[in-house]
């Protein structure tokens, strides 16, 4: 994820945070619709940043989380009687920035070759050393 539910409320406050997400009118955030939209925009970005960047990154750039919200509120806005004009043009913009970075155009201030989680759980290869060669003395030739 790139953004946090902490995120979208100092964002956007907590008052539109909850009429986005409060489809049963609770008079609360709907934590598992608002963690789908979250997801949503998260598959969204990656998808534009797979082709320059390791992902996942071990760090999110604020630019990503700024991004985030605001797609998120995109995804929780389409289709509901909460909606703004502004916010489509922001999304609008945000995808503009998205394929911007995709191109290279722009950077997201991380090395795309060092990025990804940290982990020492990747493949490793090993070789047991070579069985042919030009030393013909082992009778190999």
């Amino acid at each position: 994820m790139y953004c946090t539910q902490a995120q979208m409320v100092e964002r956007f406050g907590e008052q539109l945070v909850i009429q986005l997400t409060d489809r049963d009118h609770a008079g609360e955030i709907n934590e598992a619709v608002l963690a789908a939209a979250m997801a949503d925009a998260a598959a969204e970005i990656d998808m534009y940043l797979a082709g320059r960047y390791t992902l996942p990154l071990s760090s999110v750039p604020l630019t990503l989380t700024r991004l985030a919200c605001i797609l998120t509120r995109d995804v929780l806005a389409t289709g509901s009687d909460v909606s703004d004009e502004r916010w489509s043009k922001q999304a609008d913009d945000a995808r503009k920035l998205l394929r911007e970075i995709a191109g290279g155009k722009v950077s997201l201030g991380v090395d795309a070759l060092a990025q990804g989680a940290a982990s020492g759980d990747g493949a490793q290869m090993e070789s047991a050393g070579r069985i042919w060669g030009r030393d013909d003395s082992k009778g190999y030739l």
